[in-house]
Parts: structure tokens; C-alpha cells; sequence
């Protein structure tokens, strides 16, 4: 019996209704009933195939996927338009992804959805610790004086590792590896040194790449590629 324990908070995120340390909240307001029975403790575990109700409706332990999405330009997060990118992933048939990742329309390259509302909302708070790589095409040719400037950023929104051409005779593409929880953060860089950024293209994420996953394209990600991601 053991095997089908499960905490009550992770069964209520798992529905999709709210994250875990939401769900504390609904146990300690006495929201939340477990076959009948209002549990206010925290810390609780009940078996996997009980009743269990938030403000007395039925909620379901839902099976949680998560994707990788090679996003192209000109797609937002606006799913009242046409050109939004869970148009991109319906043939996956995963109801309810999302991302807490706030993305513009000339945002390019790697993003990761999923019907985890709690997993969405630490890999949010994880990107400032995970390594990314951008493939920046800007409005001018990046000269050699700003290029070390960048370079030398550090602070608690934004460090750069290395930045450098795409080739010598592209000087206004260049290929970035940098941690940031928010894609603003770059924007803002090349704002203060009065350069536009053209496109922003997400090329590599810790461990996830657009290897094999061409533009507009989408994959499941494993079970091990999760876990890897965690420790990355």
C-alpha cells in the first residue's frame, strides 16, 4: 500500500487546479476533503485513488506532459489569435500546458511547455541558475568595444559567459551563453548600447537543444531529460 501513498498537496497540484504551496493554503483553510473527511494538516498523505474535493468539487490526479517546442517568430502566447504557440502543439492532445515564461512574437528557439502548473512555476524560478545559449541577430554590426562590455556583465538579473560572432563577416549576429530568469534582461543590455535586437533565437537550454527539432516542430520530453534539467 505503500506505492500508492501520495502527499495530499501533490495530488492537488497534480490536478492542474493550483501549485503545491497553493494547495497548502487550501488544507489550512479547511478547503479540501479527503473521502469526506476536511483535512487541515499539513504534510498529509492519502491513497491515489481517493475522493478528494477543493470547496466541496471533485478533483482528478491528472497525468502531467511536458514538451519542447522549436518556437518560430511571429507566434505569441495569446491564444485568442491565430498565430499562438499552442496551435503549434495541439497534435499532442495535452490539455491545459502552458508556460510561465513571458515571450515575444520575435522570441525564436527552445520552449518548454507543460500541464504542470507547479513544474512551470520552479523552472521559472530555476533559468537564472541554468546555463542558455541565443543566436542574436541585431540591427548594427556589434562592435568590438561593446561586445567586451557585455561580456563582462554580471549581476544578480543577468551573467554572461561568453559572447562572440557567428562569423566575421556577420558582425551583427552573435551567439550568447548567458543565465537569466527573463529574456528582458538581454533586450535590456543591448537597449542601454543602442542596439535593436532583430531576433532572439534560444538555441540550447541546459540540456535540452533543437537537435533533430526543426522550426515550429515539437517533441515530448522524457522522464531522464527532467531529471537531468533538475541537476544540469
Amino acid at each position: 500500500m505503500k506505492n500508492n501513498l501520495i502527499r495530499l498537496n501533490k495530488y492537488i497540484s497534480n490536478s492542474g487546479l493550483c501549485t503545491r504551496r497553493e494547495a497548502d493554503n487550501y488544507i489550512l483553510n479547511g478547503r479540501v476533503s479527503v473521502d469526506g473527511k476536511t483535512i487541515t494538516i499539513l504534510g498529509s498523505k492519502i491513497l491515489t485513488n481517493s475522493k478528494v474535493r477543493v470547496d466541496g468539487k471533485l478533483i482528478v490526479n491528472k497525468q502531467f506532459k511536458y514538451l519542447l517546442l522549436n518556437k518560430p517568430s511571429d507566434f505569441d502566447l495569446n491564444k485568442n489569435n491565430n498565430k499562438n504557440i499552442f496551435n503549434l502543439v495541439k497534435s499532442s492532445k495535452v490539455e491545459e500546458l502552458d508556460t510561465h515564461e513571458v515571450i515575444s512574437n520575435d522570441f525564436l528557439g527552445l520552449v518548454v511547455l507543460s500541464n504542470d502548473k507547479s513544474f512551470n512555476h520552479e523552472f521559472l524560478k530555476s533559468l537564472n541558475q541554468k546555463k542558455q545559449l541565443f543566436h542574436i541577430k541585431l540591427d548594427n554590426e556589434l562592435c568590438s568595444e561593446n561586445k567586451e562590455q557585455i561580456r563582462k556583465t554580471n549581476s544578480k538579473k543577468i551573467k554572461i559567459y561568453s559572447i562572440d560572432y557567428v562569423s566575421s563577416l556577420l558582425k551583427n549576429e552573435i551567439g550568447i551563453e548567458l543565465k537569466t530568469e527573463c529574456v528582458s534582461n538581454i533586450y535590456n543590455i543591448f537597449k542601454k548600447l543602442d542596439y535593436k535586437i532583430i531576433s532572439l533565437d534560444r538555441v540550447l537550454l541546459a540540456n535540452f537543444s533543437k537537435k533533430d527539432l526543426g522550426r515550429g516542430k515539437w517533441r515530448f520530453i522524457e522522464k531522464i531529460e527532467l531529471s537531468n534539467f533538475s541537476s544540469f
